[in-house]
């Protein structure tokens, strides 16, 4: 029965199919946790906006803020600084506003380095499990006379199965990495453009 390509890289590849199988469990883990905080739900729902209106646009601060405190989302913590400091200077409002945001944004994307870095090292994993079986392969050959080929098979099967499972982990995981990082751009944008236009209604 043949083997599966999995099971060849892990019989096959050596030891560094380890360290990368760690690799692209953490990149895994790492991106299923950011990419579930960084979701819509978690940072601004039009069910959210339409309500707050309600109350900003009647003048019902208190029941704005009480709003707020119940929502969960990153947005209402934005609002809520907004309506706290509405009668402040308009500059000092947008920096307060500015600095929330920027630690939201922190706590949403603060291990997106992690998994770009993880992409980083698979692949270097992958090159040592190269050079580990080639090393293997030359050990053959210097000690032996005439070259037998299946012996060579160990060190070119280490050398392609780590290489492949390296790329394996790397390609994703550098994938998910961009996706994450244009995802949180997105946000960005959204937070900053959904406060000036609270700001602007609460001055109005």
């Amino acid at each position: 029965m043949k083997e599966s390509l999995l099971v060849s890289i892990f019989t096959k590849g050596g030891f560094f199919v380890y360290p990368i199988l760690f690799c692209s469990v953490m990149a895994l883990s790492i991106f299923l946790k950011r990419f579930y905080l960084s979701r819509i739900d978690k940072i601004i729902t039009k069910s959210f906006l339409l309500k707050l209106e309600t109350y900003l646009d009647s003048g019902n601060y208190d029941n704005a803020l009480a709003f707020c405190e119940k929502d969960k989302t990153v947005f209402s913590r934005i609002v809520e600084l907004i309506i706290i400091n509405r009668g402040k200077d308009k500059r000092y409002i947008e920096s307060v506003v500015e600095q929330e945001a920027k630690k939201q944004l922190y706590r949403i994307s603060k291990s997106n380095e992690i998994l770009g870095s993880l992409s980083n090292i698979s692949t270097l994993l992958g090159l040592l499990g190269t050079i580990s079986g080639m090393i293997t392969v030359f050990k053959v050959i210097s000690t032996q006379t005439v070259v037998d080929p299946p012996s060579l098979a160990g060190g070119i099967s280490e050398a392609l199965y780590t290489t492949a499972f390296g790329l394996l982990v790397a390609i994703p995981s550098f994938i998910g990495y961009k996706f994450l990082n244009s995802r949180v751009n997105d946000i960005a944008v959204e937070l900053e453009d959904n406060s000036k236009k609270i700001l602007d209604r609460i001055k109005d």
